[in-house]
């Protein structure tokens, strides 16, 4: 947790993360408060059994992880001939040559998301879990582990713990909140307006 690159993720993922959750606005506020203060009060507290429990807490951190992946922009060069395709086209990529990938492009696909421009809290509960194969922040598909021959992000499950507890945290404490969002050089900035305390658990 003290090396630049976690430093530097965390102070790039959490004001993404409250960001777009803030946006969603109260409803969804609402239904996270629920989820989470339900499991926390029959699993007895923050537990990690009770974070796996969370479907709509996990889901919101994909869908923020979609909507604006940390690290947009991923490059390489290619290892071997090979071949990319797109929906409607196919690009012959020769070995040595320069890639260059824009992960909203694939996480903002209209053919695959439905109003990929709009945040969905619950876009990947139950049947939606199917597209978190198209969502891309890891430099790699969130289905895939981290190993030593991809390139994914080692911290990568550290993220997603990290986000949840943040929320789960936050919700605990407070019924609903709102933003101010901006942009910084390096993500997005995303300033507290009001806060909501928690009105009776």
């Amino acid at each position: 947790m003290v090396c630049f690159n976690a430093y530097g993720g965390m102070k790039t993922l959490f004001p993404t993360l409250i960001k777009w959750v803030g946006l969603a606005g109260e409803k969804l506020h609402r239904q996270l408060c629920d989820e989470i203060r339900t499991i926390v009060r029959a699993e007895g507290g923050v537990t990690l059994s009770a974070l796996d429990k969370m479907t709509l807490t996990k889901s919101m951190v994909y869908e923020a992880l979609r909507i604006e992946p940390l690290v947009p922009f991923q490059y390489s060069k290619a290892k071997e001939n090979l071949v990319v395709n797109s929906h409607d086209a196919a690009f012959e990529i020769k070995k040595g040559e320069m890639i260059f990938g824009y992960q909203p492009f694939a996480t903002k696909d209209p053919k695959v998301f439905e109003d990929p421009e709009e945040i969905v809290g619950h876009r990947f509960v139950g049947e939606g879990e199917k597209l978190l194969k198209y969502v891309y922040w890891t430099n790699g598909r969130e289905i895939y582990d981290p190993t030593v021959e991809n390139k994914q992000c080692p911290g990568k499950d550290l993220v997603l713990l990290l986000s949840r507890v943040m929320l789960v945290e936050l919700f605990l404490c407070y019924d609903t909140f709102t933003i101010e969002a901006g942009t910084l050089s390096l993500g997005s900035s995303a300033t507290f307006t009001s806060l909501t305390k928690v009105t009776g658990i």
